[in-house]
């Protein structure tokens, strides 16, 4: 017996037997599941031939889609037809779910338009992850991995169950790594946007997890993009003056500030 779902332009079957796990996926609005989530669906344990057999369906039928995660999926919904949502942070949450001790954050320009201050999508997002926690091959797969200490990525709030820059991570993240953060040069760069939105008390409170020499690079941006509160709070956290740069070493010095320690071989904030 077969049952007819209909979505959009396209018609899935709905077998008997694995019925009930659709019904049970579209009902709590699932869109990563395990391998153990198909089992207790289908009311099966998780070795047996039928949860295999299942699974095989599920996928041939366009229901599920293999992640690169081991023993996930993405469930494609009726709503969706039988193609893949876009949603780039399906991978990340099915990592989470395997490991939910797990560190990570998007980070970056793919944070800044997931919060809305970019008007662009990056072409492969970009991941930072604990370093002492070991690799991902998932996540590797998917996104552009960065490894960091647990304090740096440590508080950045949850977006759709995943970690997510918000405005004043995104000043930190811009003063940590440049290369996921599109053209600093560009004076109306999205973080003009985030620092807008930023409480100057939050940014401080993120650069002291940071490090010396990135707290400056961060008060230095934030001078440079027009928010000399932030930029006060943030330097207000420094011991000292540091000693950093911004831009590659080999670069001539577009600017300086003397005060903060920074040296500036970009050229922030100069292309209008």
């Amino acid at each position: 017996m077969k049952q007819d779902l209909l979505s959009g332009a396209s018609i899935r079957h709905v077998p008997q037997g694995v019925a009930r796990a659709i019904a049970d996926f579209e009902m709590f609005g699932r869109d990563v599941v395990s391998v153990h989530d198909v089992a207790a669906a289908v009311g099966v344990t998780a070795d047996s031939r039928r949860l295999k057999n299942a699974i095989h369906t599920l996928v041939r039928l366009g229901w599920l889609r293999p992640l690169p995660t081991r023993g996930s999926y993405e469930f494609l919904a009726a709503r969706g037809g039988p193609y893949p949502s876009g949603d780039p942070l399906v991978e990340a949450r099915a990592v989470r779910a395997r490991r939910p001790d797990f560190s990570l954050a998007i980070i970056g320009t793919g944070a800044a338009f997931l919060r809305g201050f970019s008007e662009r999508a990056p072409g492969r997002y970009t991941v930072a992850i604990d370093h002492g926690q070991g690799g991902s091959v998932a996540l590797a797969a998917t996104y552009d991995v960065v490894k960091t200490s647990a304090k740096r990525i440590a508080g950045i709030p949850d977006l759709r169950d995943v970690p997510v820059s918000d405005a004043a991570h995104l000043l930190a993240d811009a003063a940590l790594w440049p290369e996921a953060s599109g053209d600093l040069r560009d004076a109306d760069h999205w973080l003009r946007r985030a620092l807008e939105a930023t409480q100057p008390a939050s940014s401080a409170a993120v650069a002291r997890r940071i490090g010396t020499a990135a707290a400056a690079r961060m008060a230095y941006l934030a001078c440079r993009f027009d928010a000399p509160e932030a930029a006060a709070a943030v330097a207000a956290t420094l011991p000292g003056r540091a000693r950093t740069s911004i831009g590659s070493a080999d670069a001539p010095v577009v600017a300086r500030d003397a005060s903060l320690g920074v040296v500036d071989r970009l050229g922030v904030a100069t292309l209008r």
